[in-house]
């Protein structure tokens, strides 16, 4: 039904003075940031600079634990690949990639860039590298590290990261630069926290640990203070007569001159009549440091994923040996360093790849992913022993052992028969094992009268007459006995041959003798 003149009237009207509607929109982004947010620098979660300072700079667990990651990081190279991931083909050192990845930018190595990398992923959550292009969609020039600290995030609209603004050192808010998302390389820790879902600033390992890395930097404070003002805890001075507040200092300042410092260990204190000394305070044992330092290195190694001993920590030492080093070392690689490599490839390779190059880490070098040779040959042979064609075995450890003349050819040892041969051969062993009945031996003869004592009666006539000849002794023949038989089933016994020899038969007298 048409509208009438008049419902068209009125819908002319509504366009006139409120315009076209908008059409309904099917895929909207469900993600929409507050308006206060949109467009605004995001400030950080986290104060960085005491992370660095009090952490970093003061903790030695928490330096070691990170350059070691940092260290351990730097000796994976980043190489340049033409081809896929699967079949990678190294690209030539010319290769524009191949420049770029060994030297990210004129002041820094790769491995320099890859060490402040990973340091500040560790210190502050997060890991901002600026992609330099001499021109609007060339390929970058220069990977650049940005600090943390001066890199703040533009939410947009859409739930989208619009850009990031740059503050250079010394300068003000509003005097960075903007700084666009496609040049931008942001590697993060997950933020469960995060107030742009997953697009913000990533959680920094430290704020986790922070509590026990004070309690640890106290310690070391208190032991520092300890050292520097009295080698005794701190005490009670007693007199039995009343002082006025002149002689109380003058008593304090004269038994701190003599006996505090670390250069009066062997002073000996002496009190006057009426004075006596009463210590308050708790001893070193009492206090419980190796506790206290176990506890505080577990609490603050843990987040960063370094076992003790890699480092040397006490803890370490203690509760494991160097045999069991290598397993540590290979936990830390496949347990947590490996992970953080990947987080960086990944963004090597979105913001790098051209379709025809790309690039890639290269673990080779990295012991922990070399491979066991003797393991593997081991491994190689129980396969083929089994019946697996030696290059499918090869391919299974992978092994690389070219190309074989007998590569599919299966080998079986003699000694492995099914369960129902194995069961008869038992049952011929145990009847072969039993002793055959003996035959009956012929009675002895006795000699004649006036023969000799070794002497017999042969039962030939010569010449008509019996004759007598001397023999070395009666012939006798000796009891025979049962063999006895081992009861492994093996080529090398008679119940392997007998096994064998069934089994031969059953290939319709194939390999069987003529």
């Amino acid at each position: 039904m048409k509208p009438s003149i008049i419902d068209r009237a009125k819908l002319a009207l509504r366009v006139y003075r409120e315009g076209i509607p908008a059409r309904h929109s099917y895929k909207s982004n469900p993600i929409v940031f507050p308006e206060w947010k949109l467009n605004q620098p995001q400030w950080h979660l986290v104060d960085l600079d005491a992370y660095i300072r009090e952490g970093f700079n003061m903790n030695t667990l928490i330096y070691s634990a990170i350059m070691y990651k940092a260290k351990a990081m730097s000796s994976v190279p980043l190489r340049a690949y033409s081809g896929d991931l699967d079949n990678p083909d190294l690209l030539p050192e010319t290769h524009p990639l191949a420049k770029l990845c060994a030297r990210p930018n004129p002041s820094q190595s790769w491995r320099e860039y890859a060490m402040l990398q990973e340091v500040w992923l560790n210190l502050t959550g997060n890991a901002f590298g600026y992609f330099d292009r001499p021109a609007r969609g060339a390929f970058p020039t220069q990977m650049i590290p940005l600090n943390p600290l001066r890199v703040y995030i533009l939410p947009g609209d859409n739930g989208s990261i619009k850009g990031y603004w740059y503050v250079p050192d010394g300068k003000t808010m509003t005097e960075g630069t903007p700084l666009l998302p496609k040049d931008i390389s942001h590697v993060k820790f997950p933020n469960p926290g995060d107030s742009l879902d997953g697009q913000g600033y990533g959680l920094s390992p430290l704020s986790p640990l922070a509590k026990s890395a004070d309690v640890d930097n106290s310690i070391t404070d208190f032991l520092k203070m300890f050292f520097d003002s009295g080698t005794m805890i701190s005490g009670l001075l007693q007199f039995d007569m009343p002082l006025t507040p002149e002689q109380v200092g003058r008593v304090r300042e004269r038994w701190k001159e003599i006996y505090g410092g670390h250069t009066n260990w062997d002073e000996i204190g002496v009190l006057d009549q009426g004075g006596k000394y009463q210590r308050l305070g708790y001893t070193f044992d009492e206090m419980g440091f190796e506790t206290l330092d176990e506890r505080n290195e577990t609490r603050i190694l843990g987040p960063f994923g370094v076992p003790p001993i890699l480092i040397g920590s006490r803890i370490g030492l203690a509760r494991s040996t160097y045999s069991n080093y290598d397993q540590a070392y290979q936990m830390f690689w496949q347990d947590t360093l490996l992970h953080e490599c990947k987080l960086f490839e990944d963004d090597y390779q979105y913001y790098l790849s051209d379709g025809s190059a790309f690039p890639a880490l290269d673990f080779s070098d990295v012991p922990a992913f070399q491979q066991d040779i003797p393991n593997m040959v081991t491994a190689w042979r129980g396969l083929v022993e089994y019946g697996v064609p030696k290059t499918m075995a090869a391919n299974v450890v992978g092994l690389q052992l070219g190309d074989l003349p007998d590569g599919d050819v299966q080998y079986m040892p003699l000694n492995l028969v099914p369960i129902s041969e194995a069961e008869e051969t038992r049952e011929a062993q145990t009847e072969a094992q039993q002793p055959e009945p003996s035959e009956p031996e012929p009675a002895e003869e006795m000699p004649e009268e006036g023969a000799p004592e070794n002497a017999t009666e042969d039962e030939r006539d010569e010449g008509g007459k019996s004759v007598k000849k001397n023999y070395p002794g009666p012939t006798i023949r000796n009891r025979r006995s049962g063999k006895h038989m081992t009861g492994l089933v093996g080529a090398g016994n008679a119940s392997s041959r007998l096994a064998l020899s069934k089994r031969l038969k059953s290939t319709n007298g194939k390999y069987l003798p003529d």
